[in-house]
C-alpha cells in the first residue's frame, strides 16, 4: 500500500499529539485496533473509505463505535479527522505512527518469508543476525510461501533480500538463456 504525504503529515501529527498526552502506548494499541478492524470488517473499511458522508454522521458512528474503547486522544484525533474528510487516510496513518513508535524503541519490523515453517532456532538465528547488522531490536512477521521451493526472503522496509532457492533456479535459467 501506497501512503500518501497526507498521511503522513496526520502520523506526525497524532504521534505528536499523542505524546504531549503521554499517551502514546494507548494510542499505539487503539491504531493496532483500527487496523485489525480495517482488515477484519468490510463495512467498516468501506465507511472510513467513503467520502460522501458527511462529517456530522461520520461523528456520530465514530462516536457510538468507539467511545469508552479508545483512548480521547485517538477519539479526539479521529473526530478531526472526520471533520477534515481525512477517514479515508487512517489505515496509512495508523501503519506510519507505528513506524514513530517502534523507532523510539529502537525496534525494527521485518517480514521473512519462508518455504516452510521455521525452527525456533532458525527464527533465532535470523533475527541475531538482522539485530548486529541493524542495531535494533528485531520484529519479526513470518510467511510460509512454500513456491519458494527452499530458503527464505527477508524484507526490511523497501529492501528485500532474497535467499530463496525459487530465485537461484530463476537466475540461474536466465545465465543459461543468455549464455
Amino acid at each position: 500500500m501506497e501512503i500518501s504525504s497526507v498521511a503522513k503529515r496526520y502520523a506526525q501529527a497524532l504521534y505528536d499529539f499523542a505524546g504531549e498526552g503521554k499517551a502514546k502506548d494507548a494510542v499505539r494499541a487503539d491504531c493496532m485496533e483500527i487496523q485489525r478492524l480495517l482488515e477484519q470488517s468490510g463495512d467498516f473499511a468501506d465507511f472510513v473509505a467513503n467520502p460522501t458522508i458527511p462529517s456530522e454522521v461520520a461523528d456520530q458512528a465514530i462516536e457510538s463505535l468507539f467511545k469508552g474503547k479508545l483512548n480521547e486522544v485517538t477519539l479526539l484525533f479521529l473526530r478531526f479527522l472526520s471533520s477534515k474528510g481525512r477517514l479515508n487516510q487512517l489505515r496509512g496513518i495508523c501503519e506510519l505512527y507505528e513506524e514513530h513508535i517502534c523507532e523510539d524503541l529502537g525496534i525494527l519490523k521485518v517480514q521473512i518469508t519462508a518455504a516452510h515453517a521455521l525452527s525456533d532456532a532458525q527464527q533465532t538465528a535470523i533475527r541475531e543476525k538482522l539485530t548486529a547488522q541493524y542495531e535494533k531490536e528485531i520484529e519479526a512477521d513470518i510467511v510460509v510461501d512454500p513456491s519458494l521451493i527452499g530458503g527464505f526472503k527477508i524484507q526490511v522496509g523497501d529492501h528485500i533480500r532474497d535467499f530463496s532457492l525459487l530465485t537461484k533456479l530463476e537466475q540461474f535459467e536466465q545465465r543459461v538463456i543468455d549464455a
